[in-house]
């Protein structure tokens, strides 16, 4: 199929969802224009090879106008737009068109709001329903919607993104390059947790800190030796008083956090992003390393706690747990295997290739697509054989 894949940004490596959206696609064999907004003049040596044709515009609202000229020439079959583009364009193209939400941000705002407290529940309440109205309205004028999670899916129908307003939404996984993450080949450090706010917008970031820090002290008070490595931007004054502890390490923005993937003893995800998949989430499984989450993102990975991961909402269950993570390396060991294959069984490019064509073909008059989308045959099945080598398999259309 041959894609005009549209972002408002540049889908770098920092933007991992269109950035291995794209590579997953040209490995299966589709043709990809890719045009974005750029003023910083990026570079892309790893994506180049994946793309037909790359066109950066000077400013996001030139994105307009390009895309229009491009879909003029006549050449593709199909639109590939970002939520923010979509809503710059703000009416159907000629062309059969998908967009990508990646997620129900007033859903998630409102979760977030409630780990920030009563009083800014109380202080965002219009913000609230006016983000609710804003995003259903953005929506409106298309007809195929995909996010990153079946979760996103109900709560976009909540809020009148349905097939009963004429617009199919499914969810999509977010690739993970699984050989790139591959598990370490050495030993993980004893004691060092790693929370990596990449994800995040800044508030959150803090927010997510914020929550971290409240748990390290009860950690210490058992393992004096624990480490919290801290990846992203984010104020120190968000840690409290503990921000000036030497066992709290700020690393910063990384470009590559496979170092510290490889390193840390137990990944933490105290809070999920409002607008982003959980990347650094699955970063963190696909290299074996155990995961501590909030629920929100243990559903956004579909994984099972106990089984794949360990939830815990709240800054002592979060402390307990990274504490029995702790001093039981051999759990370490299954929980961080168990997770590795649920990447491999749910965000592999093949899984996400697959899921995109469907909705590809739905999008382009595929009726036997659409079926297969609404009875749920683009995802994959789990066998016992699957479950022990992380394998993925697609049952077959009758």
């Amino acid at each position: 199929m041959d894609v005009l894949f549209v972002c408002a940004e540049a889908p770098t490596g920092e933007r991992p969802r269109p950035h291995g959206i794209i590579a997953a696609l040209a490995r299966f064999g589709h043709a990809i224009t890719l045009v974005f907004a750029d003023q910083a003049g990026t570079t892309f040596d790893d994506l180049s090879p994946s793309c037909r044709r790359i066109l950066p515009v000077r400013h996001e609202r030139d994105l307009v106008a390009a895309v229009r000229s491009e879909v003029a020439s006549g050449q593709f079959d199909l639109v590939h737009l970002d939520a923010r583009t979509a809503a710059r364009i703000g009416r159907p193209l000629t062309v059969p068109t998908v967009v990508d939400a990646v997620t129900c941000v007033s859903q998630r705002m409102e979760h977030t709001l409630r780990a920030d407290g009563l009083l800014a529940r109380i202080a965002h309440t219009l913000t609230l329903a006016r983000t609710r109205r804003r995003e259903a309205a953005r929506l409106w004028p298309y007809h195929h919607v995909i996010v990153a999670t079946e979760h996103d899916v109900g709560a976009l129908s909540a809020i009148g993104v349905s097939k009963e307003t004429g617009i199919h939404v499914y969810a999509v996984p977010s690739p993970v390059d699984l050989e790139r993450f591959a598990p370490p080949l050495r030993l993980r450090d004893p004691a060092t947790f790693l929370l990596d706010l990449r994800d995040l917008s800044r508030h959150e970031a803090g927010l997510a800190l914020h929550l971290a820090a409240r748990a390290m002290p009860a950690i210490w008070v058992v393992r004096a030796d624990a480490r919290l490595i801290v990846l992203g931007n984010v104020a120190q004054r968000h840690a409290g008083r503990i921000a000036a502890d030497p066992r709290l390490v700020f690393a910063g923005a990384v470009h590559d956090p496979r170092g510290h993937l490889a390193t840390a003893t137990v990944a933490l995800a105290p809070l999920a992003s409002t607008t982003a998949a959980p990347q650094a989430a699955l970063e963190a499984l696909a290299t074996g390393l155990p995961l501590v989450a909030c629920s929100q993102i243990a559903r956004d990975l579909a994984g099972t706690d106990g089984e794949h991961l360990l939830v815990a909402d709240e800054p002592l269950a979060l402390a307990r747990i990274a504490l029995a993570l702790l001093n039981d390396a051999p759990y370490r060991g299954r929980l961080g295997r168990a997770g590795r294959r649920l990447v491999g069984r749910e965000h592999s490019w093949e899984r996400t290739a697959a899921a995109l064509e469907d909705v590809y073909a739905a999008a382009t008059g595929s009726a036997l697509a659409e079926w297969r989308l609404e009875v749920g045959l683009h995802r994959p099945t789990r066998t016992d054989q699957d479950e022990s080598r992380g394998e993925v398999r697609r049952d077959q259309a009758p």
